[in-house]
């Protein structure tokens, strides 16, 4: 039997809940932040919008707070759920297994992001971001999250969204 603090190891990791976005301007591009979290990959990791949900929070709830914290944009209402992922990793020395859920929020214009709004350990975790489009993902040696976004974003992009939120695997 183990005595293992949740958290503590891949084998004992705490839940966490997120939700993420997948924020689409007026050419189908969507806003990723490169992940600088130290573990040296060697390409660069580029992440959605999001994270994790606060104590009773929404997933909904969730994605609009993280969407305005992260970016700056105000959204009253999301499209849909499309994809959910699970994901166990180390983040800031605690082990976590993320039950993710992504929304579509389509824009029709090409905001100004503000990070204003980060929290301190984001500033350096995501000091940049920009807009890709399905065909750079594609084109890209960078790490993205999920790995399959550029075969699961195209479609997307062109407005086909599932009728039921898919796997997205890791």
């Amino acid at each position: 039997m183990t005595n293992a603090q949740p958290g503590s190891s891949r084998e004992t990791p705490l839940h966490r809940p997120a939700a993420r976005v997948l924020l689409l301007d007026d050419q189908a591009r969507v806003l990723l932040f490169r992940v600088e979290d130290g573990r040296g990959r060697g390409e660069p990791l580029w992440i959605t919008p999001g994270g994790g949900c606060n104590r009773g929070e929404s997933f909904e709830d969730a994605a609009i707070r993280e969407l305005w914290e992260e970016t700056g944009i105000r959204c009253e209402r999301l499209g849909p759920c499309v994809w959910t992922r699970r994901h166990v990793f180390e983040f800031k020395g605690i082990w976590l297994d993320e039950a993710e859920r992504f929304y579509v929020v389509h824009l029709d214009h090409v905001p100004e992001i503000s990070t204003a709004n980060f929290e301190a350990h984001e500033v350096t975790f995501m000091p940049e971001h920009r807009w890709w489009s399905g065909d750079e993902i594609a084109a890209s040696d960078h790490w993205f999250a999920p790995r399959q976004l550029a075969t699961l974003f195209p479609p997307i992009a062109a407005g086909s969204y599932p009728a039921e939120p898919i796997d997205s695997g890791v």
